[in-house]
Parts: structure tokens; C-alpha cells; sequence
């Protein structure tokens, strides 16, 4: 796929975004998962340096999804969690321990274009964030959705 899918779309929604991946295309990553196309699909979305860090960000937001949708048909108003409707920004930190850290945060987010934020969402929206330790190639944590 063209660059536009990955770190130079000017559409992106997370703060200090380096790369954003469209709903339009989560739903082909996500149907990939656990196949052979999954490292292609991961490549062509987010370019190779960050592929399988993608990689292990969705299969964690796959995880945490289940684990919560039964829970949230129950919430008020009720949410439906489908990371199909997802879009995929992701934001990289560093932090000072030590030895200095990388850490890849990844926020999916359900809305196409939420105006603010830090305002909130309509009462569909959802989003899950999930933090990747770049170097070593774990999971740091998952949370969500914000609501």
C-alpha cells in the first residue's frame, strides 16, 4: 500500500501520532490475525519497523475486547465493542529509567473524526490503549474504553 497509510497521513487523531491505519482497512488486518497474510497486511499498514509491535497491540485489543464485551452490553447506555470500526493511530515515548526506554502506544478509537478529544464522544464511541514496549517487544498495559 501507499505511504498514506502509514506515518505521513495528515488526518491523524492521536497526539504525536506516527502512524495512523484507517478503519477501512482494520477490518482486513483483523481477518489476517493468526494467518500467513498477517505480517504482509501489518507491513503494508504500518511499515516494517513497527509490524509486529501492530501485531501485538491488536491481538492484546482482541483479548481485552472479549474480556469486556459482555460486561458493556449491560453498561447505560449499553456499548457494542467491534474493533472492525476501529481506527489505529499510534504515538511513541520514551521514558528515563535506567536505560532509556521506547514504548509505543497504540489507541484504537471508533469514531471517524472526534472534533475534541478531551470533550468526549457520542455515546457509541470507544476506544481501547494499548502500550507496547518497543524494545523488547512486550505488553506494558491495556485499557480501556474511556467511558
Amino acid at each position: 500500500m501507499p505511504d498514506q497509510y502509514h506515518g505521513t497521513n495528515s488526518d491523524l487523531q492521536f497526539p504525536n501520532s506516527i502512524l495512523n491505519i484507517n478503519r477501512k482497512h482494520v477490518p482486513a488486518l483483523l481477518s489476517a490475525m493468526h494467518l500467513k497474510q498477517q505480517d504482509m497486511i501489518a507491513e503494508q499498514l504500518a511499515g516494517t519497523d513497527y509490524a509486529l509491535p501492530l501485531l501485538i497491540a491488536v491481538e492484546a485489543a482482541q483479548q481485552w475486547e472479549a474480556e469486556l464485551a459482555e460486561a458493556a452490553q449491560h453498561w447505560s447506555p449499553p456499548l457494542s465493542l467491534d474493533l472492525s470500526l476501529c481506527s489505529i493511530d499510534c504515538a511513541e515515548e520514551y521514558i528515563h529509567t535506567p536505560e532509556r526506554r521506547r514504548l509505543l502506544h497504540f489507541w484504537f478509537y471508533s469514531e471517524d473524526a472526534p472534533a475534541d478529544w478531551m470533550e468526549g464522544y457520542s455515546k457509541h464511541f470507544f476506544d481501547f490503549s494499548v502500550i507496547i514496549d518497543a524494545d523488547l517487544l512486550t505488553l506494558q498495559k491495556v485499557s480501556g474504553p474511556s467511558r
